[in-house]
């Protein structure tokens, strides 16, 4: 009998089903050098990383990582999430519909965007305290884009986010214009505290972060967003330990023409030359008098300049350029009454010639003449 009872107990064993063995893994998909967001290198591996860990034990499941780079966006998700490679892909916005019906969003994750970062004995009280300063800003993003329509910045453009803070803690410029988090785990880890993280809230500027799993994963799309909702404070708890909050939060609307932060930038705004005052005038006679028949095509206009034909690639998202002389808010108060004969000129005939050194192509057979008709419209609206 005892060796019957030894055996019955080995038995048991074996069959027993081991849930770590046999559970269906969370298999998710995380960029390998997105720090802290998520590393595949180095003693910790981000913050994404250690939620999926969280997320993982809690369904009761051993997590599978997929180490790919998901800078490359909606291709990332087609190649390795909606090929069924992986689960659950880490950082995606927080957007229904960002594929159509084929993927599916729980969330939000983490509130991501730009902040302006100092050293500590600098603080920003207003967006106008930024005339007059160096500030170093990543190129081509919607932080560059902002900073292009504050005149008085000297703008100090780099590649990477850690460039501008390497050139902030060295004393080369005075601010650093770059994406939140990542200053945050800068602080923590290089410049060990002595940084002052201030989050700008404005168009472009801020986004929320989601999991993305398949269409057809409606249940597991379900338990994440059940699970995210209470492992709120410990989210909030993970991010802090990789350095990621805000020392203060400021707004700025800087893709409304002209607009200023704080009474000091009204009273600017007040004091500027005849000659702006008056461009801003006529352009804001033409927004009055435009034909409420003509706000549709307004509207349309925007929307070509913005996705369709791509003009924002070049002259920044509604026009807001990253340098002037790509900022076609600005063609009225150069080229006084005949921009629109400009405007046409150019966009029949394009330019190899211009004031920033890059080749306008020629649209006349890109494009119908009803759709450059509504995007001048569009950009008249934003004349100052």
């Amino acid at each position: 009998m005892p060796r019957l009872g030894v055996l019955a107990i080995l038995l048991s064993l074996w069959v027993m089903p081991d849930i770590a063995r046999t559970a269906e893994p969370f298999r998710v998909c995380l960029d390998p050098a997105n720090p802290p967001l998520s590393m595949a290198e180095g003693e910790r591996h981000g913050i994404y990383y250690e939620i999926a860990e969280r997320l993982a034990a809690r369904m009761e499941r051993p997590l599978d990582v997929v180490w790919w780079p998901t800078d490359i966006g909606k291709r990332a998700i087609r190649l390795k999430l909606l090929s069924g490679e992986c689960r659950a892909m880490f950082g995606v916005p927080f957007v229904q519909g960002l594929m159509g019906p084929k993927l599916q969003v729980a969330g939000p994750l983490l509130d991501l965007g730009y902040a302006l970062v100092f050293r500590a004995e600098r603080e920003l009280a207003s967006i106008d305290d930024l005339r007059g300063l160096r500030v170093a800003v990543v190129f081509n993003t919607p932080a560059q884009n902002a900073l292009a329509t504050l005149e008085g910045v000297e703008s100090v453009t780099v590649r990477e986010p850690e460039q501008a803070l390497d050139r902030l803690l060295g004393g080369e410029v005075d601010a650093a214009f770059v994406w939140d988090v990542v200053a945050g785990w800068y602080d923590r880890t290089r410049a060990k505290g002595r940084l002052h993280v201030v989050a700008v809230e404005g168009p472009r500027l801020r986004w929320q972060s989601a999991i993305g799993v398949p269409r057809k994963a409606d249940a597991l799309r379900e338990r994440l967003q059940l699970l995210l909702g209470e492992m709120r404070d410990v989210i909030d708890y993970v991010a802090k330990t990789y350095g990621y909050g805000h020392d203060a939060r400021i707004a700025w609307r800087w893709l409304e023409t002209g607009a200023l932060e704080g009474e000091e930038g009204q009273k600017r705004g007040r004091r500027s030359g005849s000659s702006a005052d008056g461009a801003r005038k006529a352009g804001r006679e033409e927004r009055e008098v435009l034909p409420a028949i003509l706000e549709a095509e307004v509207r349309d206009g925007r929307r070509l300049f913005d996705a369709v034909l791509g003009c924002a690639h070049c002259h920044g998202p509604s026009a807001a350029a990253p340098d002037r002389a790509r900022d076609l808010r600005l063609m009225r108060r150069r080229y006084g009454e005949r921009w629109s004969d400009v405007y046409w000129k150019t966009v029949m005939e394009g330019r190899t010639v211009t004031r920033s050194g890059l080749v306008m192509p020629a649209w006349a057979d890109a494009a119908s003449r009803a759709q450059l008709e509504a995007i001048r419209r569009f950009l008249a609206t934003l004349q100052e």
